[in-house]
């Protein structure tokens, strides 16, 4: 692609099968716009697991760009981008350990039951042994048996939340996308209306090449966390949600299902939804082993006539501000959001 001098130009990519996508700047070095082996978005994208396979949302626009860490600021090719301030403290207060989030065996697992009750039966047995040696001690050492309790409770949460094995350092340069969706998938629709959640699926970027010629499944721990949200929260189940408070590692993978087919797993990194909201939005921070840190702003546009019109903008317009004026325009409440990424570009 040519270089842009202006960032606020917009460079169009030509339609294809899953939307018409907008991109800024020179093609990024690492992310194309397709996943080659599925076809999809290669960029985070979100969706609902149905019918044991993802359903991704409608990709309406795509803004991306590389950012440059100067003097405290981020700048693309020149120009300064202005991140909110929850995102540059998570980008400049990287921790040194990060938790990851290790869900429990799956109880409809059979060789993860096996391996669980075996595990659990060995707990309780070595748990009555020292309750026994407890109460012989408790008359001579009650402080220790105190201190043993404690221990054992660190014990056990550790073999659920341990930290990352991998260190994170701040970044000079990140990937920023602005990526506004939309909910028109019937596929999608129907199941929302059992469970209002979406899952944040980052496998078609993560894994851009998936070759099982040396292993059966390709496994990734993301650190990543939301930041910023408007009518999106926390799933219930920490172990299935994504978290809303810091970085935490999430587990994901890619393997062939049945005939051949490839499956997503697990089917995690949920968000509840505000389905009485139009637009929801909110900011992602991804972490990667090679600094090239990802800063994603998702736009989900929920009512099904807006999805139409959103359509309709991304393949009409030609500017940032042609892109804001018209969003800003066809729904009122959409005006706070357009005034932030306005601030952002400003």
């Amino acid at each position: 692609m040519q270089q842009i001098v202006d960032i606020k130009e917009i460079q169009k990519s030509p339609p294809d099968q899953f939307s018409f996508l907008l991109r800024i700047g020179n093609k990024c070095e690492s992310t194309s716009l397709t996943n080659v082996f599925t076809g999809d978005p290669a960029i985070p994208v979100i969706g609902k697991y149905s019918r044991n396979q993802y359903h991704f949302l409608t990709v309406d626009v795509l803004i991306q760009m590389d950012l440059n860490l100067s003097e405290g600021n981020y700048y693309s090719k020149g120009s300064k981008v202005n991140l909110p301030a929850n995102v540059l403290k998570i980008l400049h207060d990287i921790p040194e350990q990060i938790i990851h989030n290790k869900p429990p065996p799956k109880e409809n697992n059979k060789k993860g039951g096996k391996k669980q009750n075996k595990k659990q039966g060995k707990q309780k047995q070595q748990q009555e042994q020292q309750q026994q040696q407890q109460m012989q001690q408790i008359e001579v050492e009650p402080q220790l048996v105190q201190q043993n309790e404690n221990e054992n409770e660190h014990e056990e949460d550790f073999k659920i939340m341990q930290f990352h094995p991998l260190q994170f350092h701040q970044s000079p340069n990140i990937k920023f996308s602005w990526i506004i969706s939309s909910l028109s998938n019937k596929k999608i629709l129907e199941p929302m209306k059992q469970e209002p959640c979406l899952s944040y699926v980052n496998h078609n970027w993560v894994f851009e090449v998936i070759n099982f010629e040396h292993t059966k499944k390709l496994i990734q721990h993301l650190p990543i966390c939301v930041v910023d949200p408007k009518g999106v929260f926390e799933y219930p189940d920490p172990y299935k949600g994504l978290s809303f408070t810091g970085l935490r590692s999430e587990y994901m993978s890619v393997h062939l299902g049945p005939q051949g087919s490839l499956c997503f797993s697990p089917n995690n990194m949920k968000m509840m939804v505000d389905m009485k909201s139009p637009l929801i939005s909110f900011w992602t921070v991804i972490l990667q082993e090679d600094g090239m840190h990802q800063v994603n702003l998702h736009w989900v546009i929920l009512h099904e006539l807006f999805s139409e019109m959103s359509h309709v903008i991304a393949k009409e317009n030609q500017t940032i501000q042609q892109l804001l004026i018209n969003y800003g325009e066809f729904n009122g409440e959409y005006k706070a959001e357009c005034e932030q990424i306005n601030k952002v570009f400003g």
